[in-house]
């Protein structure tokens, strides 16, 4: 039988690359420490997720500019911030996006084997 967390951890370890996560706090501020966590993103073209697609007149639309998929330790929320290349500090010229969706990718015993996440370019 394949286990999951560990392919999906060695695509993370051959393919992925490293971003930084800010969560949400329940009190809609952000935390002031950033998370350092490593990824699988795709951009707009790579968006499989069938939730991210609508059809509109003129042909397809997605709704995310980037899809990120996580480990599944990282549990994502809505609204929380993925900043993609960070100096120092958080400046204007970081690149970042807010989380619309974080979708648990369930496996066996219906365990969290993964997340994929929806993200909007701020």
């Amino acid at each position: 039988m394949i286990n999951v967390k560990k392919t999906f951890r060695q695509i993370l370890k051959q393919w992925g690359h490293d971003v930084y996560l800010q969560r949400i706090l329940s009190n809609g501020n952000y935390s002031e420490q950033l998370e350092r966590i490593t990824t699988r993103q795709l951009g707009q073209t790579g968006a499989l997720n069938a939730n991210s697609v609508q059809e509109m007149p003129p042909g397809l639309f997605t709704k995310y500019d980037a899809v990120y998929y996580f480990e599944d330790t990282v549990n994502p929320k809505e609204g929380d911030m993925i900043y993609e290349s960070i100096s120092v500090k958080i400046n204007k010229s970081s690149t970042r996006f807010r989380v619309d969706t974080a979708t648990a990718i369930r496996g066996r015993l219906g365990k969290i084997d993964y997340w994929i996440v929806g993200a909007t370019r701020e």
